[in-house]
């Protein structure tokens, strides 16, 4: 689904380590994960890979700048949501396990998270117009209003038909969702999803998280799943979304919690 926008590097850069700043306050990444590009740009960026993949010079200068969340295996990635998990560009990761939708991608598009299983999604990033899409090759997202537009598309620009938004206003977004606790991680339960955060919702669509988003009343509403409730009430027992929110103790009493669960 188009959404206008204009490309900024230094907007895109900007949007992506505001999100990742919030997104380690949550109980599940270590914060000493977030990494900062040095002067110039990371240095291990794969750009003769990114070239031969049709890659364009901008994509390539926009992922020497950006952080990234580091984590110790280099084809691992921590998860930003129950979909998408982080590639690490800056030590030299490509995409070229990717089906073919994603590495037929326009040169000006790229990955900036990967799908953490066939029924997750990408995050596209279009270079272009500066906007993020929510890609699922499995076509879970695609609203009714848009299956029309789905199925005259091309194999290779399903993408398009995806729910998009101006990469500022898509973090915003998800850090909301986040912070009133639509959206919930906790840290993993087991090995099963490897580093793979756990994760909690209060909606059952786009269209409830966006009703929650816009309502003065989101902490009255009703949790009726017993273990979602339970995860919403050890976050504010440890003063979530506040300043004294106690991220090492709440993460500790989740993964408790779940453990036991």
């Amino acid at each position: 689904m188009a959404s206008s926008s204009t490309y900024s590097r230094h907007e895109t850069v900007a949007a992506i380590t505001d999100f990742y700043t919030f997104y380690i306050r949550l109980p599940y990444v270590d914060p000493t994960a977030l990494v900062f590009p040095p002067v110039g740009g990371w240095p291990d960026v794969n750009a003769t890979e990114l070239h031969n993949s049709g890659k364009s010079n901008e994509v390539i200068e926009l992922l020497r700048h950006l952080p990234y969340l580091e984590h110790s295996s280099i084809r691992g990635g921590w998860t930003i949501d129950s979909e998408s998990a982080c590639i690490q560009y800056h030590k030299g990761v490509c995409y070229n396990d990717s089906p073919d939708a994603i590495r037929n991608l326009p040169g000006y598009v790229i990955p900036i998270a990967d799908m953490v299983d066939r029924n997750g999604s990408y995050l596209l990033l279009d270079t272009e117009t500066g906007n993020v899409t929510s890609y699922s090759i499995m076509a879970n997202n695609i609203g009714g209003n848009n299956w029309d537009e789905y199925e005259r598309l091309a194999e290779s620009d399903k993408w398009r038909a995806s729910p998009t938004m101006p990469v500022k206003q898509f973090f915003e977004r998800w850090r909301m969702l986040y912070e009133k606790l639509i959206w919930m991680v906790a840290p993993p339960v087991d090995d099963s999803h490897g580093d793979g955060g756990t994760y909690f919702t209060r909606a059952d669509n786009a269209v409830e998280e966006d009703e929650m988003l816009e309502s003065d009343d989101v902490d009255d509403v009703e949790i009726e799943d017993e273990c979602t409730k339970a995860v919403y009430d050890i976050y504010k027992k440890h003063g979530w979304p506040g300043r004294t929110f106690d991220r090492e103790a709440c993460k500790s009493e989740l993964k408790e919690y779940l453990e036991d669960y």
